[in-house]
């Protein structure tokens, strides 16, 4: 894919892209090449940058919109992708006017357009003891685990969308090729056009990971960012604040929205920890030979309880509830 990258030129793509008019193949092609890399990504946002701003320059008549768009696609792309703007139809010089205008307004002044907001606005939706769906102003789609919640800003910003996570939650993002859906945990962020994932942000936990369905996600940690594409997860590391990625293993992140659990031939401490994340729970394991335990079993809608018990009897170990802990102890493994 990253050879394939290389081949393209986004100094075409970019306007079919923004205006709507670029084919799926292209779409695809051209997010795959934005996100393949910080550079890519810094010129495909510059670029969107300008489009925005495009708006504000609706009426300028006295620029050389050949100089003009040279200079800034000098500074957007590489000098030997620059394409050459026709004299006619004036429809189309109109069009590069008002990106070559306010792409040198952008980067010449550095003009930084995220608008801020008053906290005062925001909507929260929160959950407690129940799973939750939401659907946001833009059309997109929140599944929010028990105890999580979401903050936004209502009404639509021509920049951005925006919404602050706590817990976890599993997003289905409506398409926005000229605003990008930001998700901002603690000390991440994940930036999208239009995709499904899931963010475990839960209080507690060593780490942050994100798991990708479908599309591609990008996640940063401060200076380090880590690109994801379907059945992908990034994980951050609270303490150390490294940013990684690897192959999704989990088959049970969802479980907490479809109600199905799935173990074959899982690690104890791998059930233990798909099912705190179910049903919020505090199961801990008492003796590391515990861990390595294997069960194989699905669970359809089962409670808590109910799994509990059929775990002791597989395992042959013994579930001590103290508070609201659960502690697994014994020899164990049947």
């Amino acid at each position: 894919m990253q050879e394939e990258n290389s081949h393209i030129d986004p100094s075409q793509l970019i306007p079919k892209y923004l205006s709507g008019n670029a084919s799926d193949p292209e779409v695809k092609l051209l997010e795959d090449w934005a996100l393949s890399s910080p550079e890519n990504k810094a010129q495909f946002n510059a670029f969107r940058k300008a489009w925005i701003l495009s708006g504000m320059k609706e009426k300028a008549q006295d620029i050389d919109v050949e100089r003009e768009w040279k200079a800034t696609a000098g500074q957007l792309f590489d000098k030997g992708k620059i394409v050459p703007l026709e004299a006619k139809p004036r429809r189309r010089a109109a069009f590069f006017i008002r990106i070559a205008a306010a792409a040198a307004v952008l980067l010449l002044a550095s003009i930084w357009i995220f608008q801020s907001v008053n906290r005062a606005d925001r909507v929260e939706v929160a959950t407690r003891n129940q799973v939750k769906e939401s659907l946001l102003p833009d059309g997109t789609q929140i599944s929010l685990n028990q105890h999580s919640s979401v903050k936004y800003v209502p009404g639509k910003n021509d920049n951005y969308r925006r919404v602050e996570l706590q817990g976890d939650a599993f997003f289905e993002v409506e398409r926005d090729t000229t605003r990008p859906f930001v998700v901002a945990s603690q000390n991440i962020e994940v930036e999208v056009l239009g995709t499904a994932f899931y963010v475990d942000a839960r209080e507690g936990q060593p780490q942050i990971q994100v798991i990708v369905r479908s599309g591609t996600v990008a996640v940063a940690a401060g200076t380090e960012e880590v690109v994801l594409t379907a059945n992908e997860t990034g994980m951050y590391d609270k303490t150390t604040g490294e940013l990684t990625k690897k192959q999704n293993e989990d088959v049970n992140y969802l479980a907490w929205k479809t109600g199905v659990l799935v173990f074959e031939n899982a690690r104890l401490e791998s059930v233990v920890f798909d099912l705190n994340r179910n049903f919020h729970s505090r199961i801990s394991i008492a003796g590391q030979e515990l861990k390595d335990c294997r069960i194989t079993a699905t669970f359809d809608h089962k409670p808590l309880d109910a799994i509990v018990k059929i775990i002791e009897k597989t395992l042959n170990i013994k579930a001590e509830k103290k508070g609201e802990e659960i502690v697994f102890s014994g020899r164990g493994c049947g």
